[in-house]
């Protein structure tokens, strides 16, 4: 697949950022008429700020409310806010483990706990001290996508792409402002990654902006070690393309922007040890946890993940095989590849590659494929765009009329089907979904049980718990399972005969707090049902319990 110039309705008022040779290519392939582009541009009358208030305004506007309380801290989180708040409250980057100082376990990776760390510091320690960052990571990863698919294509087509991700929930559990409200990877990540291609398409005549690029994308791979290889494959993929076409400079910019951006990535790491030399503690590697989350072959996920991506998202992959059809098509008459291209060929590579890992190979959970999906947004709106002329309904509605009228097919005919097919399945998706919802729970269980802990127990009691938002707020020692654990717990839900070794009562606990996670890790339930603990209290979704000692 070669790499493309400007999409054909693309506003070329960057061209400036191009080397003659390449803006000469390009505009003789394929010259653009700008007024025609402002014409098709159905929303070319929106002034950018107007977007951006827009934004701003959906995403805080509705990520305030209920910040405090909704939704409920989760397992996920509750690592990375420990870590968060011992960091600021004792200088130890970890977590404690009966009230002495232990690795970090499984708190998310330094820039998310860094952040969350400095809302703490300059906030206080709080539930909406955390939902903050979120919601600013969030709000720059939308801002990001606009700008860059305004670049890439029009301003019509980066607000559908906004509208794509914003009003069609493919689940709520993975929506962008429901992930965004919560202390996790995926929008940090995003946001850094966005970042890079933005700077990257700065940067033909202006090396600092590479140079800004290859620190975001560093700090992207930082952020979530799962993008290191669509990462690289993003990269390596569009040089082999370049090198195809006999591309060298390019594919020599590209090499340093890929190689630097690992680079920086080492150099961040040297760093962060620095920077936390005398004030952490490594934990041995948890052999086994890419296997049981990164390469999965148990036949009922795949089928799950697939039916997924094809069927109930199938919009996205279309996207992204209309989009890379689309460059083999519009670039195979010249020899160059203007800036705009190669970004296309890397982020259709970056999230077809995620995309097909999240069908074939993960664990299945949802969330692993939003970033994907997240990066395909554009493709998919380019997509809507060209099969309806910008957008224009009437065009499709006429079309769909004269296929009926007529009974013959046309390329046009096909497209408005295609059109109208995706449409009925996204809303139908969107449907279910809505009363999937459940806005309801909220942290105010977590607030009481955490309450009733520090101010009904001895000063010294130790809690056993899995559940690891409750260490956000507790006043007392606790103890939990090791992270080597939770691979066992994830092997024995995909099916494989294995027990779970931990006992909750090792650690001689004074009680034992057990809620969502500690139902789903199974360990304590043999000693409820042996007669081994008794309960004491229940909050909401949690229960409080006490050994019997003989």
């Amino acid at each position: 697949m070669p790499i493309a110039t400007h999409h054909p309705l693309t506003p070329d008022d960057d061209d400036h950022d191009l080397p003659r040779e390449v803006g000469s290519a390009v505009s003789e392939v394929r010259p653009i008429d700008r007024s025609l582009v402002e014409r098709l541009d159905s929303a070319s009358w929106i002034p950018d700020v107007v977007v951006v208030g827009f934004l701003f305004l959906i995403v805080f506007g509705s990520g305030l409310i209920h910040i405090e309380s909704f939704p409920p801290l989760f397992f996920d989180e509750g690592w990375t806010v420990c870590v968060a708040r011992t960091w600021v409250e004792i200088g130890h980057y970890g977590c404690l483990l009966r009230g002495e100082p232990a690795p970090p376990s499984l708190a998310a990776h330094f820039p998310v706990v860094a952040s969350v760390a400095a809302s703490f510091t300059l906030f206080g320690v709080g539930v909406w001290q955390t939902r903050l960052v979120g919601l600013l990571y969030t709000f720059g990863a939308f801002l990001l996508l606009y700008l860059l698919t305004h670049r890439l294509y029009a301003r019509s087509i980066a607000i559908a792409a906004l509208a794509l991700l914003l009003l069609v929930p493919l689940k709520w559990s993975i929506h962008p402002l429901y992930i965004g409200r919560q202390v996790l990877g995926e929008m940090p990540l995003l946001c850094f990654l966005l970042a890079g291609f933005v700077c990257f398409l700065r940067s033909r005549q202006r090396p600092l902006w590479l140079a800004a690029a290859i620190v975001c994308w560093a700090l992207a791979l930082m952020t979530k070690a799962q993008v290191a290889p669509f990462f690289i494959a993003s990269f390596a993929g569009t040089m082999v393309l370049l090198g195809l076409r006999r591309n060298w400079s390019a594919v020599w910019e590209l090499g340093v922007a890929m190689i630097g951006s690992w680079g920086g990535f080492r150099f961040f790491l040297e760093a962060k040890g620095w920077l936390l030399n005398g004030h952490t503690m490594s934990h041995p590697p948890i052999d086994g946890m890419t296997e049981a989350i990164a390469l999965v072959f148990v036949p009922a996920i795949r089928l799950e993940t697939m039916q997924l991506l094809f069927v109930s998202w199938a919009e996205y992959p279309l996207g992204l095989a209309y989009a890379a059809w689309r460059l083999h098509r519009t670039s195979g008459s010249h020899d160059r590849a203007s800036l705009e291209g190669t970004t296309q060929t890397m982020l259709i590579l970056l999230a077809g590659s995620w995309l097909a890992w999240f069908a074939f190979l993960s664990a299945g959970e949802p969330r692993y494929a939003l970033p994907g999906l997240f990066l395909a947004a554009p493709f998919t709106a380019a997509l809507f765009h060209e099969a309806t002329r910008g957008f224009n309904v009437a065009f499709v509605s006429s079309t769909l009329a004269g296929l009926v009228q007529r009974r013959r097919v046309t390329s046009e005919g096909l497209k408005a089907v295609v059109v109208v097919v995706l449409l009925v399945m996204m809303g139908w998706v969107a449907v279910q979904e809505r009363y999937a919802f459940r806005a309801r729970e909220d942290d105010r269980d977590l607030f009481e049980v955490t309450q009733y802990l520090n101010t009904s127990t001895p000063p010294t009691a130790l809690i056993e718990t899995y559940d690891s938002e409750l260490f956000l707020f507790l006043q007392r020692p606790y103890t939990y399972a090791l992270p080597r654990i939770l691979v066992e717990i994830i092997r024995r839900e995909q099916g494989h005969a294995q027990t779970v070794t931990y006992d909750p009562l090792q650690g001689t606990p004074d009680y034992l707090v057990i809620g969502e996670y500690g139902r789903w890790a199974g360990f304590y339930t043999p000693l409820i049902q042996e007669g081994r603990i008794r309960l004491l209290k229940t909050v909401g979704r949690y229960q409080i319990y006490e050994p019997l000692r003989s």
